[in-house]
Protein backbone atom coordinates (compact mmCIF):
# COMPACT_ATOMS: atom_id res chain seq x y z
CA UNK A 1 0.00 0.00 0.00
CA UNK A 2 1.19 3.67 -0.91
CA UNK A 3 1.37 6.30 1.68
CA UNK A 4 1.06 9.76 1.70
CA UNK A 5 3.78 9.23 5.16
CA UNK A 6 5.97 7.33 6.43
CA UNK A 7 4.89 7.33 9.33
CA UNK A 8 1.58 5.58 8.21
CA UNK A 9 0.50 2.16 10.02
CA UNK A 10 -2.77 1.05 9.09
CA UNK A 11 -3.54 -2.98 9.39
CA UNK A 12 -4.55 -5.21 6.43
CA UNK A 13 -8.00 -5.26 7.67
CA UNK A 14 -8.53 -1.29 7.86
CA UNK A 15 -11.27 -0.05 5.67
CA UNK A 16 -10.39 3.23 4.25
CA UNK A 17 -13.79 4.38 3.75
CA UNK A 18 -17.41 2.69 4.81
CA UNK A 19 -19.17 3.94 2.35
CA UNK A 20 -19.68 2.68 -1.21
CA UNK A 21 -17.20 3.91 -4.32
CA UNK A 22 -17.92 7.01 -5.78
CA UNK A 23 -17.37 6.69 -9.56
CA UNK A 24 -14.26 7.46 -11.45
CA UNK A 25 -12.26 8.27 -7.81
CA UNK A 26 -9.90 5.57 -6.33
CA UNK A 27 -7.70 5.85 -3.67
CA UNK A 28 -3.94 5.84 -4.49
CA UNK A 29 -1.89 6.61 -1.17
CA UNK A 30 -3.15 7.39 2.65
CA UNK A 31 -2.31 9.63 5.37
CA UNK A 32 -1.11 7.57 8.81
CA UNK A 33 -4.23 7.58 11.38
CA UNK A 34 -4.31 10.66 13.57
CA UNK A 35 -6.46 12.26 16.31
CA UNK A 36 -10.03 13.17 14.89
CA UNK A 37 -12.64 14.35 17.06
CA UNK A 38 -16.16 12.54 17.16
CA UNK A 39 -18.18 13.14 13.95
CA UNK A 40 -21.40 15.31 15.76
CA UNK A 41 -24.78 15.95 14.05
CA UNK A 42 -26.03 19.15 13.20
CA UNK A 43 -26.61 22.11 15.67
CA UNK A 44 -26.93 26.17 15.21
CA UNK A 45 -24.82 26.23 18.82
CA UNK A 46 -22.78 23.21 17.83
CA UNK A 47 -21.31 25.58 14.72
CA UNK A 48 -20.25 28.01 17.77
CA UNK A 49 -17.57 25.35 18.39
CA UNK A 50 -15.79 26.14 15.07
CA UNK A 51 -13.55 29.03 15.81
CA UNK A 52 -11.98 27.96 18.73
CA UNK A 53 -10.86 24.62 16.79
CA UNK A 54 -9.47 27.24 13.99
CA UNK A 55 -7.58 29.58 16.70
CA UNK A 56 -6.18 26.67 18.47
CA UNK A 57 -5.19 24.81 15.72
CA UNK A 58 -3.30 27.87 14.17
CA UNK A 59 -1.88 28.48 17.75
CA UNK A 60 -0.74 25.27 17.97
CA UNK A 61 1.02 25.21 14.58
CA UNK A 62 2.46 28.65 14.53
CA UNK A 63 6.13 27.94 15.17
CA UNK A 64 5.81 25.62 11.84
CA UNK A 65 4.19 28.45 9.88
CA UNK A 66 6.78 31.30 10.53
CA UNK A 67 9.63 28.68 9.56
CA UNK A 68 7.26 28.02 6.00
CA UNK A 69 6.92 31.61 5.38
CA UNK A 70 10.73 32.10 5.48
CA UNK A 71 11.17 28.67 3.37
CA UNK A 72 8.79 29.57 0.47
CA UNK A 73 9.92 33.13 0.54
CA UNK A 74 13.75 32.06 -0.74
CA UNK A 75 12.20 29.12 -2.76
CA UNK A 76 10.12 31.83 -4.76
CA UNK A 77 12.99 34.07 -5.39
CA UNK A 78 14.47 31.08 -7.49
CA UNK A 79 11.69 30.84 -9.78
CA UNK A 80 10.60 32.59 -13.01
CA UNK A 81 7.51 35.09 -12.16
CA UNK A 82 5.55 33.67 -14.42
CA UNK A 83 6.15 29.89 -12.85
CA UNK A 84 2.76 30.02 -11.03
CA UNK A 85 1.84 27.12 -8.84
CA UNK A 86 -1.72 27.09 -7.53
CA UNK A 87 -3.56 24.83 -4.55
CA UNK A 88 -7.35 24.66 -5.29
CA UNK A 89 -8.90 24.01 -1.63
CA UNK A 90 -13.07 23.33 -1.38
CA UNK A 91 -14.42 21.31 1.31
CA UNK A 92 -16.92 18.09 0.20
CA UNK A 93 -14.47 16.93 -2.16
CA UNK A 94 -15.04 13.30 -0.85
CA UNK A 95 -18.82 13.61 -2.37
CA UNK A 96 -20.79 14.02 -5.97
CA UNK A 97 -21.66 17.41 -6.04
CA UNK A 98 -21.11 19.84 -8.99
CA UNK A 99 -17.86 21.79 -7.15
CA UNK A 100 -16.19 18.50 -6.33
CA UNK A 101 -17.14 17.16 -9.99
CA UNK A 102 -15.80 20.53 -11.59
CA UNK A 103 -12.68 20.72 -9.60
CA UNK A 104 -12.00 16.68 -10.48
CA UNK A 105 -11.82 17.77 -13.92
CA UNK A 106 -10.19 21.09 -14.39
CA UNK A 107 -7.04 19.95 -12.32
CA UNK A 108 -6.02 16.73 -14.27
CA UNK A 109 -6.59 19.13 -17.23
CA UNK A 110 -4.25 21.79 -15.87
CA UNK A 111 -1.68 19.53 -14.86
CA UNK A 112 -1.60 17.46 -18.52
CA UNK A 113 -0.75 21.13 -20.01
CA UNK A 114 1.76 21.97 -18.11
CA UNK A 115 0.28 24.30 -15.35
CA UNK A 116 1.20 23.26 -11.93
CA UNK A 117 -2.34 22.99 -9.84
CA UNK A 118 -2.92 20.75 -6.85
CA UNK A 119 -6.09 20.32 -5.11
CA UNK A 120 -6.81 19.67 -1.62
CA UNK A 121 -9.59 19.02 0.89
CA UNK A 122 -10.69 17.54 4.37
CA UNK A 123 -11.73 13.81 4.07
CA UNK A 124 -15.10 12.96 5.41
CA UNK A 125 -15.60 11.25 8.64
CA UNK A 126 -16.19 7.35 7.05
CA UNK A 127 -12.69 7.48 6.53
CA UNK A 128 -10.21 6.32 9.39
CA UNK A 129 -7.94 8.28 7.84
CA UNK A 130 -6.73 11.07 5.04
CA UNK A 131 -6.29 9.34 1.33
CA UNK A 132 -4.80 10.75 -2.02
CA UNK A 133 -7.12 9.79 -4.64
CA UNK A 134 -5.87 9.29 -8.21
CA UNK A 135 -2.36 10.67 -7.49
CA UNK A 136 -3.76 14.04 -7.09
CA UNK A 137 -6.64 15.01 -5.44
CA UNK A 138 -5.93 15.42 -1.44
CA UNK A 139 -8.36 14.57 1.13
CA UNK A 140 -6.20 15.70 4.37
CA UNK A 141 -7.57 13.78 7.74
CA UNK A 142 -9.92 15.79 9.83
CA UNK A 143 -9.74 17.32 13.11
CA UNK A 144 -13.61 18.19 13.61
CA UNK A 145 -16.63 17.31 11.45
CA UNK A 146 -20.53 17.66 11.84
CA UNK A 147 -23.20 17.46 9.79
CA UNK A 148 -24.07 20.63 7.39
CA UNK A 149 -27.26 22.49 8.71
CA UNK A 150 -30.02 21.36 6.32
CA UNK A 151 -27.73 19.45 4.27
CA UNK A 152 -27.89 15.53 4.96
CA UNK A 153 -24.61 13.80 3.65
CA UNK A 154 -22.24 17.08 3.76
CA UNK A 155 -19.92 18.14 6.34
CA UNK A 156 -18.89 20.88 7.97
CA UNK A 157 -14.97 20.03 8.60
CA UNK A 158 -11.64 21.23 9.63
CA UNK A 159 -8.87 18.90 8.56
CA UNK A 160 -5.51 18.88 10.45
CA UNK A 161 -3.01 21.25 8.91
CA UNK A 162 0.15 19.40 10.66
CA UNK A 163 0.31 17.01 7.29
CA UNK A 164 -0.70 19.91 5.36
CA UNK A 165 2.02 22.06 6.03
CA UNK A 166 4.56 18.99 5.22
CA UNK A 167 3.15 18.88 2.04
CA UNK A 168 3.76 22.61 1.16
CA UNK A 169 7.23 22.26 1.94
CA UNK A 170 7.42 19.33 -0.63
CA UNK A 171 5.42 21.19 -2.87
CA UNK A 172 5.82 24.53 -2.59
CA UNK A 173 2.73 26.60 -4.12
CA UNK A 174 2.33 30.69 -4.34
CA UNK A 175 -1.07 31.12 -4.98
CA UNK A 176 -4.75 29.43 -2.66
CA UNK A 177 -7.89 29.73 -4.05
CA UNK A 178 -10.63 28.77 -1.72
CA UNK A 179 -13.64 27.58 -3.10
CA UNK A 180 -16.20 27.63 -0.56
CA UNK A 181 -16.06 29.21 2.95
CA UNK A 182 -15.91 26.51 4.82
CA UNK A 183 -14.60 25.98 8.29
CA UNK A 184 -11.76 24.23 6.29
CA UNK A 185 -11.45 27.14 4.40
CA UNK A 186 -11.35 29.45 6.81
CA UNK A 187 -8.37 27.53 8.84
CA UNK A 188 -6.29 27.97 5.41
CA UNK A 189 -6.63 31.38 4.58
CA UNK A 190 -5.56 32.07 8.34
CA UNK A 191 -2.61 29.67 8.23
CA UNK A 192 -1.91 31.13 4.07
CA UNK A 193 -1.49 34.90 5.22
CA UNK A 194 0.98 33.58 8.29
CA UNK A 195 3.41 31.63 5.63
CA UNK A 196 3.24 34.80 3.31
CA UNK A 197 0.91 33.07 0.73
CA UNK A 198 -1.44 35.09 -1.28
CA UNK A 199 -5.39 33.83 -1.00
CA UNK A 200 -8.27 34.30 -3.23
CA UNK A 201 -11.88 33.02 -3.44
CA UNK A 202 -14.21 31.96 -6.27
CA UNK A 203 -17.93 32.51 -5.43
CA UNK A 204 -19.21 28.94 -6.30
CA UNK A 205 -22.04 28.80 -3.46
CA UNK A 206 -24.54 31.34 -3.05
CA UNK A 207 -23.79 30.84 1.06
CA UNK A 208 -26.72 33.13 2.26
CA UNK A 209 -29.18 31.98 -0.08
CA UNK A 210 -28.66 28.44 1.09
CA UNK A 211 -28.50 29.32 4.35
CA UNK A 212 -32.59 31.38 4.19
CA UNK A 213 -33.44 27.99 2.43
CA UNK A 214 -32.38 25.64 4.35
CA UNK A 215 -31.93 26.60 8.12
CA UNK A 216 -34.92 27.80 9.92
CA UNK A 217 -33.42 29.81 12.92
CA UNK A 218 -33.40 33.43 11.43
CA UNK A 219 -30.16 34.32 14.10
CA UNK A 220 -28.21 32.00 11.98
CA UNK A 221 -29.30 33.76 9.04
CA UNK A 222 -27.51 37.22 9.87
CA UNK A 223 -24.73 35.19 11.59
CA UNK A 224 -23.65 33.68 7.98
CA UNK A 225 -24.02 36.93 6.03
CA UNK A 226 -21.42 38.51 8.86
CA UNK A 227 -19.07 35.67 8.63
CA UNK A 228 -19.79 35.74 4.88
CA UNK A 229 -18.61 39.16 4.50
CA UNK A 230 -15.36 38.73 6.88
CA UNK A 231 -14.25 35.54 4.77
CA UNK A 232 -14.64 37.75 1.12
CA UNK A 233 -12.87 40.30 3.33
CA UNK A 234 -9.13 38.24 3.89
CA UNK A 235 -9.79 36.50 0.14
CA UNK A 236 -9.79 38.95 -2.22
CA UNK A 237 -10.21 39.08 -5.52
CA UNK A 238 -13.09 37.27 -5.39
CA UNK A 239 -14.04 35.18 -8.66
CA UNK A 240 -17.31 35.14 -10.28
CA UNK A 241 -19.09 33.15 -12.75
CA UNK A 242 -21.53 35.54 -13.92
CA UNK A 243 -23.19 38.94 -13.25
CA UNK A 244 -25.72 38.03 -11.26
CA UNK A 245 -23.44 37.06 -8.48
CA UNK A 246 -20.86 39.79 -8.58
CA UNK A 247 -24.01 42.11 -8.10
CA UNK A 248 -24.31 39.93 -4.75
CA UNK A 249 -20.74 39.96 -4.00
CA UNK A 250 -20.72 44.01 -4.34
CA UNK A 251 -24.08 44.61 -2.83
CA UNK A 252 -24.59 42.05 0.18
CA UNK A 253 -21.40 41.14 0.64
CA UNK A 254 -19.49 44.15 0.13
CA UNK A 255 -17.01 43.32 -1.92
CA UNK A 256 -15.47 46.45 -3.68
CA UNK A 257 -16.10 45.82 -8.23
CA UNK A 258 -12.55 46.27 -8.49
CA UNK A 259 -11.88 43.11 -6.75
CA UNK A 260 -14.36 41.50 -8.25
CA UNK A 261 -13.36 38.95 -11.43
CA UNK A 262 -15.80 37.44 -13.95
CA UNK A 263 -13.94 34.07 -15.30
CA UNK A 264 -15.31 31.85 -17.79
CA UNK A 265 -15.34 28.06 -16.52
CA UNK A 266 -14.96 25.07 -18.57
CA UNK A 267 -16.22 21.09 -18.77
CA UNK A 268 -14.55 18.05 -20.30
CA UNK A 269 -17.45 18.14 -23.18
CA UNK A 270 -15.61 15.72 -25.23
CA UNK A 271 -17.08 13.26 -23.04
CA UNK A 272 -20.80 14.11 -23.97
CA UNK A 273 -21.90 14.12 -27.56
CA UNK A 274 -25.00 14.51 -29.46
CA UNK A 275 -24.03 10.77 -31.01
CA UNK A 276 -24.75 9.16 -27.82
CA UNK A 277 -28.77 9.96 -28.87
CA UNK A 278 -30.97 6.60 -29.31
CA UNK A 279 -28.26 4.19 -28.02
CA UNK A 280 -30.84 2.75 -25.59
CA UNK A 281 -29.89 4.26 -22.41
CA UNK A 282 -33.16 5.39 -21.77
CA UNK A 283 -35.00 3.05 -21.97
CA UNK A 284 -32.97 0.81 -19.37
CA UNK A 285 -34.52 2.95 -16.36
CA UNK A 286 -37.56 4.78 -18.18
CA UNK A 287 -41.24 3.30 -18.86
CA UNK A 288 -40.57 -0.30 -20.58
CA UNK A 289 -44.17 -1.27 -20.58
CA UNK A 290 -45.16 2.04 -23.69
CA UNK A 291 -42.84 4.05 -24.83
CA UNK A 292 -43.40 7.96 -24.19
CA UNK A 293 -42.21 10.24 -27.25
CA UNK A 294 -41.24 13.40 -25.06
CA UNK A 295 -38.26 13.14 -21.94
CA UNK A 296 -37.95 15.64 -19.94
CA UNK A 297 -34.75 15.16 -17.42
CA UNK A 298 -33.48 16.29 -14.35
CA UNK A 299 -29.81 15.47 -13.39
CA UNK A 300 -28.13 16.76 -10.39
CA UNK A 301 -28.04 16.77 -6.56
CA UNK A 302 -31.57 15.73 -5.05
CA UNK A 303 -32.04 18.54 -2.95
CA UNK A 304 -34.31 21.63 -2.03
CA UNK A 305 -32.38 23.89 -2.86
CA UNK A 306 -32.44 22.87 -6.33
CA UNK A 307 -36.37 24.14 -6.22
CA UNK A 308 -37.80 20.74 -6.40
CA UNK A 309 -40.85 21.26 -4.92
CA UNK A 310 -41.43 23.50 -7.09
CA UNK A 311 -40.48 21.52 -10.14
CA UNK A 312 -42.35 18.52 -8.62
CA UNK A 313 -45.60 20.69 -8.35
CA UNK A 314 -45.72 21.86 -11.94
CA UNK A 315 -44.92 18.45 -13.38
CA UNK A 316 -47.43 16.47 -11.50
CA UNK A 317 -50.35 19.24 -13.25
CA UNK A 318 -48.36 18.63 -16.44
CA UNK A 319 -48.12 15.19 -16.27
CA UNK A 320 -51.83 14.86 -15.38
CA UNK A 321 -52.92 16.30 -18.82
CA UNK A 322 -50.43 14.13 -21.07
CA UNK A 323 -49.86 10.45 -21.24
CA UNK A 324 -46.98 11.20 -23.67
CA UNK A 325 -44.35 12.94 -21.20
CA UNK A 326 -42.37 11.17 -18.60
CA UNK A 327 -39.37 12.73 -16.09
CA UNK A 328 -36.49 11.09 -15.26
CA UNK A 329 -35.09 12.18 -11.95
CA UNK A 330 -31.05 11.29 -12.39
CA UNK A 331 -28.53 12.27 -9.15
CA UNK A 332 -28.79 11.36 -5.31
CA UNK A 333 -29.48 13.83 -2.22
CA UNK A 334 -31.44 13.77 1.43
CA UNK A 335 -34.60 14.70 -1.00
CA UNK A 336 -34.16 11.66 -2.85
CA UNK A 337 -36.59 9.77 -0.96
CA UNK A 338 -39.28 12.65 -0.28
CA UNK A 339 -40.02 12.33 -4.26
CA UNK A 340 -40.34 9.19 -4.62
CA UNK A 341 -43.29 9.24 -2.08
CA UNK A 342 -44.43 12.49 -3.53
CA UNK A 343 -44.68 10.41 -6.40
CA UNK A 344 -45.54 7.06 -6.01
CA UNK A 345 -48.04 5.62 -8.16
CA UNK A 346 -46.97 7.89 -10.88
CA UNK A 347 -45.29 6.09 -13.83
CA UNK A 348 -44.23 9.36 -15.75
CA UNK A 349 -42.16 10.22 -12.98
CA UNK A 350 -38.63 7.50 -12.94
CA UNK A 351 -35.49 7.31 -11.39
CA UNK A 352 -32.31 6.36 -12.43
CA UNK A 353 -30.28 7.22 -9.16
CA UNK A 354 -26.09 8.13 -9.23
CA UNK A 355 -25.35 7.85 -12.61
CA UNK A 356 -21.44 8.17 -14.61
CA UNK A 357 -19.15 7.97 -17.63
CA UNK A 358 -21.03 6.81 -20.74
CA UNK A 359 -24.64 5.96 -18.88
CA UNK A 360 -24.95 9.72 -17.32
CA UNK A 361 -23.80 11.03 -21.28
CA UNK A 362 -26.36 8.96 -22.51
CA UNK A 363 -29.15 9.80 -20.06
CA UNK A 364 -28.65 13.54 -21.42
CA UNK A 365 -28.53 12.64 -24.70
CA UNK A 366 -31.94 10.59 -24.73
CA UNK A 367 -33.37 13.66 -23.13
CA UNK A 368 -35.51 15.91 -25.45
CA UNK A 369 -35.50 18.77 -22.53
CA UNK A 370 -33.55 19.24 -19.42
CA UNK A 371 -35.57 21.05 -16.64
CA UNK A 372 -33.52 23.04 -13.62
CA UNK A 373 -35.40 24.88 -11.68
CA UNK A 374 -32.67 26.33 -9.22
CA UNK A 375 -32.14 29.55 -8.79
CA UNK A 376 -28.97 29.15 -6.09
CA UNK A 377 -26.21 27.71 -8.68
CA UNK A 378 -23.48 29.90 -9.46
CA UNK A 379 -22.82 28.63 -12.78
CA UNK A 380 -24.86 25.02 -13.47
CA UNK A 381 -22.30 22.03 -14.75
CA UNK A 382 -24.98 20.07 -15.55
CA UNK A 383 -27.03 22.83 -17.62
CA UNK A 384 -23.69 22.98 -20.33
CA UNK A 385 -23.12 18.77 -20.08
CA UNK A 386 -27.07 18.82 -21.30
CA UNK A 387 -26.77 21.03 -23.73
CA UNK A 388 -23.23 19.24 -24.91
CA UNK A 389 -25.43 16.79 -25.83
CA UNK A 390 -27.94 18.61 -27.92
CA UNK A 391 -30.32 18.14 -25.49
CA UNK A 392 -32.27 21.97 -25.14
CA UNK A 393 -32.64 23.52 -21.20
CA UNK A 394 -35.49 25.32 -19.13
CA UNK A 395 -33.77 26.69 -16.50
CA UNK A 396 -34.85 29.77 -13.96
CA UNK A 397 -34.23 33.20 -14.60
CA UNK A 398 -31.55 33.65 -11.93
CA UNK A 399 -28.22 32.87 -11.42
CA UNK A 400 -25.62 30.90 -13.40
CA UNK A 401 -28.24 29.04 -15.46
CA UNK A 402 -29.46 31.86 -18.00
CA UNK A 403 -25.89 33.05 -18.93
CA UNK A 404 -25.39 29.57 -20.16
CA UNK A 405 -28.49 29.32 -22.33
CA UNK A 406 -28.40 32.59 -22.95
CA UNK A 407 -31.49 33.43 -25.12
CA UNK A 408 -34.35 31.06 -26.58
CA UNK A 409 -32.66 29.60 -29.34
CA UNK A 410 -31.39 26.63 -27.17
CA UNK A 411 -33.86 26.70 -24.41
CA UNK A 412 -35.73 28.88 -22.41
CA UNK A 413 -35.36 31.28 -18.99
CA UNK A 414 -38.43 31.25 -16.99
CA UNK A 415 -39.40 32.97 -13.40
CA UNK A 416 -40.46 30.61 -11.09
CA UNK A 417 -43.40 30.95 -12.05
CA UNK A 418 -45.54 28.08 -12.17
CA UNK A 419 -48.02 28.93 -15.25
CA UNK A 420 -45.15 30.19 -17.22
CA UNK A 421 -43.56 26.29 -16.51
CA UNK A 422 -46.34 24.68 -17.72
CA UNK A 423 -46.60 26.79 -20.60
CA UNK A 424 -43.32 26.22 -21.41
CA UNK A 425 -43.66 22.51 -20.46
CA UNK A 426 -46.27 22.19 -23.36
CA UNK A 427 -44.82 24.19 -25.79
CA UNK A 428 -41.67 22.05 -25.25
CA UNK A 429 -43.94 19.00 -26.32
CA UNK A 430 -45.61 20.75 -29.08
CA UNK A 431 -41.96 21.57 -30.43
CA UNK A 432 -40.95 17.79 -30.47
CA UNK A 433 -44.51 16.34 -31.44
CA UNK A 434 -45.61 18.56 -33.84
CA UNK A 435 -42.39 21.16 -35.22
CA UNK A 436 -39.45 18.32 -35.36
CA UNK A 437 -37.13 20.42 -37.54
CA UNK A 438 -37.75 23.37 -35.49
CA UNK A 439 -36.87 21.51 -32.62
CA UNK A 440 -33.52 19.93 -34.52
CA UNK A 441 -32.45 23.68 -35.12
CA UNK A 442 -33.01 23.98 -30.84
CA UNK A 443 -30.66 20.78 -30.47
CA UNK A 444 -27.83 22.10 -33.00
CA UNK A 445 -28.14 25.46 -31.60
CA UNK A 446 -27.58 23.94 -27.78
CA UNK A 447 -24.79 21.83 -28.71
CA UNK A 448 -23.09 25.22 -30.52
CA UNK A 449 -23.89 27.12 -27.40
CA UNK A 450 -22.16 24.35 -24.71
CA UNK A 451 -18.81 24.84 -27.07
CA UNK A 452 -17.98 27.90 -24.88
CA UNK A 453 -17.09 26.20 -21.96
CA UNK A 454 -14.19 23.74 -23.07
CA UNK A 455 -11.68 22.95 -20.35
CA UNK A 456 -9.40 25.14 -23.07
CA UNK A 457 -10.93 28.16 -23.15
CA UNK A 458 -11.22 28.61 -19.49
CA UNK A 459 -7.59 27.15 -18.09
CA UNK A 460 -6.17 29.62 -20.47
CA UNK A 461 -7.85 32.34 -19.26
CA UNK A 462 -7.54 31.62 -15.67
CA UNK A 463 -3.95 30.90 -15.57
CA UNK A 464 -3.22 34.24 -16.72
CA UNK A 465 -4.98 35.88 -14.43
CA UNK A 466 -3.34 33.41 -11.97
CA UNK A 467 -0.28 35.09 -13.07
CA UNK A 468 -1.09 38.51 -12.87
CA UNK A 469 -2.13 38.09 -8.93
CA UNK A 470 1.42 36.42 -8.75
CA UNK A 471 2.81 39.47 -10.35
CA UNK A 472 1.00 42.13 -8.48
CA UNK A 473 0.99 40.30 -4.62
CA UNK A 474 5.06 39.43 -4.68
CA UNK A 475 5.87 42.57 -6.83
CA UNK A 476 7.59 40.50 -9.46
Amino acid sequence: MKTASSSTKLKATDSLDSRPAIYGRTVTSTFRKCFGMKHRPPGNLRTCWIPPVVFLTIFYNLPTLLKLRRYLKKERSKRAPDDVRILFYSDNLDETNGIANNLRNVIPYMRAHGMKAFLAGSAFNTRPCGVIENSYCILLPRMFSMEQLGYANSELAIPRISPALRLLKRYPIDLIELETPSPGAWLICFCARIAGIKVFSHYRTDVPTYAKTLVKAKWMHVYVLWLMRIFYWMARPVVSPCDDYADILTKQLHVPAKQVKILPRGLPLERFSPELRGKGTWEKYGDTREKRPVRFAFIGRISKEKNLEFLNDVWKKFAAKHKDVELMYVGYGWYLEEIKKFFEGDDSVHFAGEQGGETLAGLYANADFFLFPSTTDTFGNVVVEAMSTGTPAIVSNYGGPRSIVKDNSCGRILPIDEAKWLDALEECRTLKLEKPEVYEQMRKDAHKRSMHYTLENSTRVQFDYFRQIKREFYKL
